[in-house]
């Protein structure tokens, strides 16, 4: 029933002229301010955004908004460009996403038991492909100076970002970004150490504006989600690193952590539904099966 209000949405998007930023579904009609946070510069409500393909999403997806929520986050944005879909990938179309996605927002937003941040999310397109031009849209969405934005990112994605060769000056090309938005970074396997995933923020100039945290294990309620302490912040001895704990290896054969788009796909395609509702939630297996998406 959702598809043709779907439709519209990216025709929007595609127009002309385009619309840059837009929401398909939201918590509240008032989202991202609510009663007892109402829209106010003193306090900027902080969305944190998470931009990705979700072809399809995962647990590990979900599990990275709730190390964001457990950083001090407000409210929750998942957010798919519009070029992700147009660049010839396998899998779902935009619409298929779209409707996964606000699966996963619906069973969160009805979720008595989560996270305040993570009952408080939105579903978004947007047309651009760079951070910092998807940034101002969404800042242009709200009143001025009530928002602040915090991305989230794999480790390669963010080395991407903060990597010199991209920028005349990378400290002062990337300043008007960083006034209103920062970055929550998980570690990724198979890319690198801590220290390595610091190596370009730390040259940029803006490493007190990078938040890094591990994908806890959906299996492990107690599991501790660690934060690297700046040079000069709270909680680090002598300007030191404060270490993070590790997810431990799940008793089904993976880590949340190990889980991405394309493992599910492979699954689909060798017909391992095991390991599919090992990586995605109900509702989006639900989805998969009823759209018969990623079986060739």
């Amino acid at each position: 029933m959702r598809k043709p209000f779907l439709q519209l949405a990216l025709a929007k998007a595609k127009g002309l002229p385009p619309k840059p930023f837009q929401t398909t579904l939201t918590a509240t009609s008032s989202w991202p301010f609510t009663i007892d946070r109402p829209a106010s510069t003193t306090r900027p409500t902080r969305i944190a955004v998470l931009d990705s393909s979700f072809n399809p999403p995962t647990k590990a997806h979900y599990q990275l908004l709730k190390a964001a929520a457990r950083v001090g986050c407000d409210a929750v944005l998942l957010l798919l460009a519009t070029n992700n879909v147009d660049k010839g990938q396998t899998g779902a179309g935009a619409v298929e996403r779209l409707e996964m996605m606000e699966a996963v927002a619906m069973d969160s937003i009805r979720n008595e038991k989560e996270d305040p941040a993570l009952r408080h999310m939105a579903v978004g397109l947007t047309i651009h492909a760079r951070f910092m031009d998807k940034a101002q849209p969404i800042l242009d969405n709200y009143p001025p100076n009530t928002v602040q934005l915090s991305w989230i990112m794999g480790h390669d994605t963010m080395t991407r970002l903060f990597d010199p060769k991209y920028y005349n000056d990378v400290h002062a090309d990337m300043a008007p970004f960083f006034e209103q938005c920062d970055v929550i970074c998980s570690s990724r396997p198979g890319y690198g150490t801590r220290d390595e995933m610091m190596k370009f923020v730390e040259a940029s100039g803006h490493s007190k504006k990078v938040t890094l945290v591990d994908i806890p294990d959906d299996d492990e309620e107690e599991q501790k989600v660690g934060t690297l302490a700046i040079e000069g912040d709270v909680g680090s001895e002598g300007g030191g690193r404060a270490e993070t704990t590790l997810t431990k290896i799940n008793a089904r054969g993976i880590q949340v952590k190990e889980m991405s788009s394309t493992v599910v796909r492979n699954a689909i395609k060798s017909q391992d539904w095991t390991l599919v509702e090992r990586c995605v939630l109900p509702s989006v297996r639900q989805l998969i099966e009823k759209n018969g998406l990623y079986i060739e």
